[in-house]
C-alpha cells in the first residue's frame, strides 16, 4: 500500500516537471525533462515495470550528456543518438528476454519511444523537434495504459503530449516568430 502511494507522488512530481519543460528554452528542456525521468524512473521502480526503469535510467545519461552540449551551443554527435538507443535496446534483451524471460508487447512499443527519444532529444531546432516528439509521446500514452502504470504516469504522458501539441500551437502556429 505503501509502496503504491509512494509512487503515485513521485509521478506526481514527474508530471508537473515534464509538462514544465514544453514552455522553457531549450537548456531548461533537458534539465526538466531529465529531473522528471528520474521521477518516472523510481515510480516504475515501485511498481514493478523493470524494463521502464532501466530505459528511463538510460533516457536520463541520455539528456545529461545532450544537456551538455547544449549548454555549449553545440550539436551532439549522431553517434551518440545511435549509442543510447543501442543501450536501450540492449537493457531491453537484458531485462525482458535475459531477466524476466519475457517479450510484452507494452515494452516493445516503449523501446521503439526510448530509441525515437534518443533521436530526438539531439535536435537543436526546437520546432522541429516538438513536431517529431509527437510519435514517441503518443507511443509512451498507450505504454502507460497497457502496463498499468500509477495513473499519474498515464496523466504525465498524456500531458506531455497535451504540452507538445500546445507548445507546437503557441510557438510555431499562432506565433509566426522563430523560437528556437
Amino acid at each position: 500500500m505503501w509502496v503504491d502511494i509512494c509512487a503515485q507522488i513521485v509521478s506526481f512530481f514527474a508530471l508537473a516537471l515534464i509538462v514544465i519543460s514544453y514552455f522553457v528554452d531549450k537548456k531548461s528542456y533537458l534539465f526538466f525533462q531529465a529531473l522528471g525521468m528520474i521521477g518516472l524512473a523510481v515510480s516504475y521502480l515501485l511498481t514493478g515495470e523493470y524494463f521502464a526503469m532501466v530505459a528511463l535510467g538510460v533516457a536520463l545519461s541520455r539528456a545529461l550528456v545532450f544537456y551538455g552540449y547544449e549548454r555549449k551551443k553545440k550539436d551532439a554527435p549522431l553517434f551518440l543518438s545511435f549509442l543510447f538507443a543501442g543501450l536501450t535496446v540492449l537493457a531491453y534483451l537484458i531485462v525482458n528476454l535475459g531477466i524476466q524471460k519475457t517479450a510484452k508487447f507494452a515494452d516493445i512499443l516503449y523501446l521503439i519511444a526510448m530509441i525515437f527519444f534518443a533521436f530526438t532529444f539531439r535536435i537543436r531546432d526546437l520546432k522541429l523537434m516538438r513536431y517529431i516528439t509527437l510519435v514517441p509521446t503518443a507511443l509512451s500514452v498507450v505504454y502507460g495504459f497497457l502496463c498499468n502504470a500509477t495513473i499519474f504516469v498515464i496523466i504525465t504522458y498524456f500531458f506531455e503530449l497535451a504540452a507538445v501539441v500546445v507548445a507546437i500551437f503557441r510557438y510555431h502556429v499562432f506565433n509566426k516568430k522563430n523560437n528556437n
